[in-house]
């Protein structure tokens, strides 16, 4: 079965954590260093298709992840029908900083799907375990979470089919 999908997704986390250099590994295949902050939220569109056959275009809203900017995310989770929260592996306070995300995406775009992204696994001083992350993301209802690195582009691409997927599976159970 053929079909294509357009989804409002949001990728949520502290700043500094590599938000826009995943989303630019994921549109573009290139990995830059040195990105400047994001101000308010940038936007990305990206199309997949799956090996069903499926198409999926993501709108991706990246956020800024720092304080003075939080108060704008509940207006942009408005229909949003999935969101990566990220954080760094290297540096636990974004990882505390989680809940804070999560409620502020489920209070606006209700239960959608979302996935934990442990971010720049390519660096050596990992203050964040997988197993404490992803025990936190079963206790969360989070859909799963996956470490990767933009830099070495690794489970980048794999994360985006899988949330095409998460998607295309919470848009059938509400048809």
């Amino acid at each position: 079965m053929q079909s294509s999908w357009i989804f409002k997704v949001i990728v949520a986390g502290a700043g500094g954590v590599g938000k826009t250099a995943m989303i630019t590994r994921y549109c573009t295949g290139k990995f830059e260093e040195g990105y400047k902050m994001t101000i308010g939220a940038g936007f990305h569109t990206k199309s997949e298709t799956l090996d069903n056959g499926e198409s999926v275009k993501m709108q991706l809203w990246d956020f800024a992840g720092e304080k003075r900017f939080r108060e704008l995310l509940p207006d942009y989770c408005k229909g949003a029908s999935g969101a990566f929260i990220c954080f760094d592996i290297s540096d636990y306070d974004t990882f505390r900083e989680i809940p804070e995300w999560l409620k502020i995406i489920r209070q606006k775009a209700g239960f959608i799907p979302i996935i934990l992204l442990g971010m720049k696994w390519d660096l050596h001083n990992h203050e964040v375990d997988f197993i404490i992350a992803n025990d936190y993301a079963s206790k969360a209802k989070c859909n799963q979470c996956v470490f990767c690195s933009s830099k070495d582009n690794i489970n980048i691409n794999e994360s985006f089919q899988a949330m095409a997927k998460w998607l295309i599976y919470y848009a059938a159970q509400s048809d």
